[in-house]
């Protein structure tokens, strides 16, 4: 056999076991894939039991999120309340208070709000189509809520509020009627003393805004600078004796009279301006965006060593409170769209762009390459490359992979969510096979590109 024979032989040889070896891969890829799929699939059946709806614990519950919780709700309307809940997939949970009988509080994530808020509503309203109308329902003012609320809680009423054209419905059971139409009369008489109660705001002499309230029937005048609404209640109850409700209503009343501005510091958490060391009210820049009109920001800072705060507040009353020790991004960027009630991208960056020009946003990293490199490796991660840097992210965990890709790159987080799309749309045994076949493909490239060596001719 001649040489040039001998070496198309060996070579024939070896792209045969090289076949061999890649039928092999992939039989063992294909078993790889399976089992991944299954635990995958147990992974899910798992979560979707952990995350059902219907009746969980509180600490359960503050693993979803947020947690608020509805007014005095009727304890016998409850069973039917899980039911629906359970129905769509809505996770609650209730405590019953000490002394208190007829109610429960019930507990839910904030995403869930309108839905929990419906189910409520959708119960009361059979209720009220039911033989002998076994709930009544009487109309408040939209002012009186808040007020009525407190009372019907203090004294074990449950109640359910539905805003309507001509103000707002208090729904409640028939065998309540007497507590209601007592709490009504009791409220009512808060309402009349009110009435000869004086509460309004005006400038001293250096400028500075205060409330004065004067109380006819009791002949007492107070004096105090400008606060919080929670601060004003609580000093109404200290030192004129107020109660809850009267302090509570008092204190709506005077909202009414209030700015835009004023509003806004009046029913945050904040602590009053004058204990501020620092503060900087409405800044604004000769090129401030225009969608940025109805915003106001100011700069706060209450003792000499705590940091700066930034406000953002809109013309609604809706507020955001920025530290400038938590300058991340992402974070704000979500408070912007849950606090502002902000949606459309352009007014996002718009707000994002001039806190941090104020330096309460951090600067975004610039990454200098044009396309990024996504791949997705098993059912549950996936791997984006951008020029030299490498990150790999969790397909199960959108919030974490959505924030790390903003972190790493200084990207978007409609960029990012778009990168995760990409990924969550490849297929794993796709890129498995095409990374196989590029080995093998490597390996082939590689027999052919050797050179032979000519064996002797005689």
């Amino acid at each position: 056999m001649h040489g040039d024979d001998v070496a198309s032989a060996g070579v024939e040889v070896t792209t045969k076991v090289v076949s061999q070896t890649t039928e092999i891969i992939m039989d063992i890829l294909k078993l790889a894939i399976e089992r991944e799929r299954e635990q995958a699939r147990l992974k899910k059946s798992d979560k979707q039991q952990v995350l059902s709806g219907g009746e969980v614990t509180y600490r359960k519950l503050q693993e979803g999120g947020e947690v608020t919780s509805t007014y005095p709700f009727d304890k016998n309307d409850y069973g039917e309340l899980i039911k629906r809940a359970k129905k769509m997939n809505i996770p609650v949970a209730a405590i019953q208070e000490n002394g208190k009988e007829n109610s429960l509080t019930v507990f839910f994530n904030v995403r869930d709000t309108e839905a929990v808020n419906a189910i409520i509503q959708d119960i009361h309203n059979e209720k009220l189509k039911e033989p002998g109308q076994a709930e009544r329902m009487v109309t408040i003012e939209k002012e009186q809520v808040e007020g009525f609320q407190m009372y019907c809680s203090e004294h074990d009423i449950p109640v359910c509020f539905m805003e309507s054209k001509d103000g707002v419905k208090c729904i409640y059971g028939s065998e309540y009627e007497k507590q209601i139409n007592a709490a009504m009369e009791k409220y009512n008489g808060v309402s009349a003393e009110l009435n000869n109660t004086d509460i309004s705001l005006f400038k001293d002499e250096k400028g500075k805004l205060k409330i004065k309230i004067y109380d006819g029937n009791e002949q007492k005048q107070l004096t105090m600078n400008f606060s919080t609404k929670a601060r004003l209640e609580r000093v109404l109850r200290e030192r004129l004796g107020y109660s809850e409700v009267k302090a509570v209503e008092a204190a709506n009343r005077l909202a009414s009279t209030m700015t835009d501005e004023q509003l806004g510091y009046y029913l945050s958490g904040s602590r009053q301006m004058e204990q501020m060391v620092r503060y900087e009210k409405d800044i604004r820049y000769d090129d401030d965006n225009v969608l940025l009109d109805k915003y106001s920001f100011a700069k706060m800072q209450f003792q000499e060593n705590d940091p700066m705060r930034l406000t953002v507040t809109d013309e609604r009353g809706h507020f955001i409170v920025i530290s400038e020790k938590n300058k991340d991004r992402a974070a704000i960027e979500q408070e912007i769209k849950q606090h502002l009630k902000v949606t459309d991208t352009e007014t996002i960056t718009a707000i994002m762009d001039k806190a941090e020009r104020m330096g309460f946003v951090e600067v975004p990293k610039q990454v200098l390459f044009k396309e990024y490199q996504i791949e997705r490796d098993t059912q549950s991660s996936f791997t984006v490359r951008g020029g030299s840097t490498i990150v790999r992210l969790d397909l199960g965990d959108r919030e974490a992979a959505r924030k790390r890709l903003r972190d790493t790159f200084g990207m978007s987080e409609a960029k990012a969510d778009r990168i995760i799309g990409k990924a969550q749309k490849q297929s794993v045994a796709n890129n498995l096979l095409t990374r196989a076949k590029a080995r093998v493909q490597e390996t082939a490239d590689t027999l052919k590109r050797k050179k032979r060596e000519r064996g002797s001719r005689k």
